[in-house]
């Protein structure tokens, strides 16, 4: 096997499109392993998992793209590593969903400009910057569902709470999964239409039990995230009880489902307490 990297100093790309990326890769005969993300201490470590952890990766900033490809031949790297620049530069938007829109906007306020009536928005963005755009976009009346990671425990808690009082629903951060109103967000099962709603803290947990709900038949009505730390008693489950409230008012659901880690016990009690 051949193990070939490329480094890219300085250059941005969001999760969502570099992990639907990978995946294309990974596709090509005789690639054993492919992965496609930013440089962050989260991917090294799934690098280290995975015996592909070069030194130039780790020594690279969080605000590095890497390319690291093993495959059966240095030609296939080579073929593999070109394939992504093709997919990087939007050449093959249709495979991966990379700038796949019709329509750019620079800023979120120039998107609504052009689409007042929008009411939710996904947030990928690096950490640092995620909780401005949140902000920006719960500000204006609409839902979130942050992406990004990398948010403090405190910067949660105000954006919760800041949703909480304008009735909006504050999805993450660290929020991969959601279907709204049949409409899947981030990374989605697709799932018939039904009468069970979810709420979960737990992402992969949520999508396991909706494919699981339509392998036996039934249909999802709305699937929420939380966010992995929405129930720890540092956030109080402000957005599961909020999702809680917003599937028990909403007609097309009639089983309410809650799928969580291992929540903090007063968190806990609390949530028990409105079910």
């Amino acid at each position: 096997m051949v193990v070939k990297l490329t480094l890219k100093k300085n250059t941005y790309f969001d999760s969502v499109s570099l992990m639907a990326l990978t995946t294309k890769v990974n596709e090509i005969n005789d690639v054993e392993q492919a992965f496609v993300a930013m440089a962050t201490e989260m991917n090294k470590g799934v690098l280290a998992n995975i015996g592909l952890l070069l030194p130039e990766v780790q020594t690279a900033n969080s605000g590095d793209l890497f390319i690291v490809v093993k495959a059966v031949s240095e030609e296939v790297c080579d073929v593999a590593l070109a394939k992504v620049e093709v997919l990087l530069k939007g050449d093959d938007k249709a495979a991966t969903g990379l700038g796949a829109s019709k329509k750019k906007y620079v800023t979120l306020k120039s998107a609504l400009n052009d689409a007042p009536d929008a009411n939710l928005a996904v947030i990928s963005v690096p950490g640092e910057f995620a909780k401005r755009e949140a902000l920006t976009a719960l500000t204006n009346g609409l839902h979130v569902l942050m992406f990004s990671d990398n948010v403090s425990v405190a910067d949660e808690v105000e954006l919760k709470t800041f949703a909480h009082e304008k009735g909006l629903l504050m999805m993450g951060p660290d929020c991969g999964t959601a279907i709204i109103n049949h409409v899947g967000l981030c990374f989605a099962n697709k799932v018939r239409p039904g009468n069970i709603g979810i709420v979960g803290a737990s992402g992969t947990g949520s999508q396991e039990v909706a494919a699981r709900i339509h392998d036996f038949g039934g249909g999802i009505s709305q699937l929420l995230g939380t966010g992995g730390r929405d129930l720890s008693a540092e956030v109080g489950g402000i957005m599961m009880l909020d999702g809680l409230r917003a599937l028990e008012a909403d007609p097309a659901t009639e089983v309410i489902l809650i799928v969580s880690k291992p929540a903090a016990k007063s968190v806990e009690a609390k949530v028990l307490a409105l079910v």
